[in-house]
């Protein structure tokens, strides 16, 4: 299997779409063209987008929000179930890490998923908050 990465916004967004409710992210198909365009804003604003490649089918992706020299986030890092445990979510974060090597990065998890990150340098930060009236005007969750 060759895994090839690439650096770019313009992907297909369906298939973008599809991996989300693959990995259980999304959950109401009724709400499809709501989800993707707020996902394809949310990727398109963001500073860098990276996927992953097997051949010509899109099979993961990571993205980030950083101000370039202090704070990056790493948001919706996201893998095709059938490709988890093949290294392809370490070299997504290898990635981000590598294009802001200067940044302090965060992220926010699953419980599902914490050990991974730990291995990958991350650890928990107790005090992380979020606004919670944000979830409401949210096209993801509300």
């Amino acid at each position: 299997m060759q895994i090839t990465y690439k650096e770019t916004k313009d992907l297909d967004y369906e298939k973008v779409v599809d991996i989300f409710y693959e990995v259980k992210f999304l959950k109401h198909p009724e709400k499809r063209e709501t989800y993707k365009k707020a996902i394809k804003e949310a990727f398109i604003n963001s500073q860098y987008v990276v996927s992953a490649w097997n051949s010509n089918k899109l099979i993961g992706f990571a993205r980030v929000i950083t101000d370039k020299f202090l704070f990056a986030t790493i948001w919706n890092m996201l893998i095709k179930p059938e490709y988890h445990t093949k290294g392809i979510g370490k070299q997504l974060i290898q990635k981000c890490l590598n294009r802001f090597p200067k940044c302090h990065f965060f992220l926010f998890a699953s419980e599902k998923v914490v050990d991974f990150y730990q291995k990958n340098g991350f650890d928990i930060h107790r005090f992380g908050m979020y606004l919670k009236d944000g979830i409401k005007k949210c096209a993801i969750y509300n």
